[in-house]
């Protein structure tokens, strides 16, 4: 009896030691709503996930195929996602529209150029040039095209709403004269155009950008690099920036916020291996927002002596 009593006790303190060594953590998960599935949404969300869940013990980053921008931030806002992917305009008009109290941006991500194009044998050079002609573009595109054209004067003949793929056939067969696109520096949805079609990039004038940013706030000026393109091998484009958020639920933790800011930036040689675009995503580009920062984005930039604008600090 008394051995069966001793082997009783080895075992149990065999099974305390273990787990006084290896203690049972909870795993906390978090909901991540990115894109539709082959977008870059998705693919860099799902990519940032794998890190994060790498990066850091007792959290696990689920990425979600959404309807995107507008969809996470209603999300977000409904307490259905507590991470979400969306444009810096589309989320802060939402936001301040709609009166939402529960957004708030964890980090920018990297920035999206604003592409007008169409191929070189429609005879396009300037955005004033569309005046008449057919636009098509992806359905998240359109409030804003209809928004920059109405801001300038300019009336199409008509604007279609299509999938990339059916836009480069419009292209093609001259159905539609020429699109927009939100993009990184280098997209593949126009270098692989390029790869069988002239590409020209309709440009705009300085005074031109300057009053599409009076009216999309969270826009700034941006240049696509010269030789980004086959269109822009002699001079860079001029455009507009939006720059892409991962914003968080106001309910998530201050904690876990802010392991997450820490480990994006201490990982980012993992994040440029997903997708180049996060070679932008860096501490220095954090404020390009509107949206105010979450708690553990501010506990993380007050340890690295960051500036924070006093309009990112949420007033609750």
């Amino acid at each position: 009896m008394k051995r069966y009593v001793v082997l009783f006790l080895v075992g149990f303190l065999g099974i305390a030691f273990l787990f006084s060594v290896h203690p049972l953590e909870a795993q906390e998960f978090i909901s991540f709503g990115t894109g539709t599935e082959g977008g870059l949404y998705y693919i860099w969300g799902g990519g940032w996930a794998k890190v994060m869940n790498k990066a850091l013990q007792g959290i696990e980053v689920t990425a979600e195929s959404t309807g995107g921008s507008t969809a996470n931030v209603q999300l977000i806002e409904r307490g259905k996602l507590q991470l979400g992917f969306s444009l810096g305009q589309a989320a802060y008009e939402m936001v301040s529209d709609k009166k939402m109290k529960n957004v708030r941006t964890l980090f920018a991500a990297y920035p999206g150029y604003y592409y007008l194009y169409a191929l070189k044998k429609s005879g396009l050079k300037t955005i004033y040039d569309i005046n008449g002609k057919d636009i098509g573009y992806v359905k998240g595109l359109h409030d804003t095209t209809v928004k920059i054209f109405e801001t300038l004067g300019i009336k199409p003949a008509k604007s279609h709403i299509l999938t990339h793929a059916a836009t480069v056939e419009g292209l093609q067969d001259r159905t539609i004269h020429c699109s927009a696109v939100f993009g990184p520096e280098k997209w593949p949805g126009l270098t692989s155009i390029e790869a069988t079609h002239e590409v020209v990039f309709l440009t705009m004038t300085e005074k031109d950008i300057q009053t599409i940013l009076k009216i999309f706030l969270a826009y700034t000026k941006g240049v696509v690099p010269k030789g980004s393109y086959k269109a822009t091998a002699d001079k860079p484009y001029e455009t507009m920036i939006d720059w892409n958020l991962i914003l968080a639920s106001k309910s998530l933790s201050e904690d876990i916020a802010y392991r997450l800011v820490k480990a994006t930036y201490e990982n980012n040689p993992a994040l440029t291996a997903v997708h180049p675009v996060s070679s932008t995503t860096k501490v220095e580009n954090i404020a390009n927002t509107l949206i105010p920062f979450h708690p553990g984005t501010i506990k993380y930039l007050k340890e690295k002596k960051v500036s924070i604008p006093q309009n990112l600090i949420p007033l609750d």
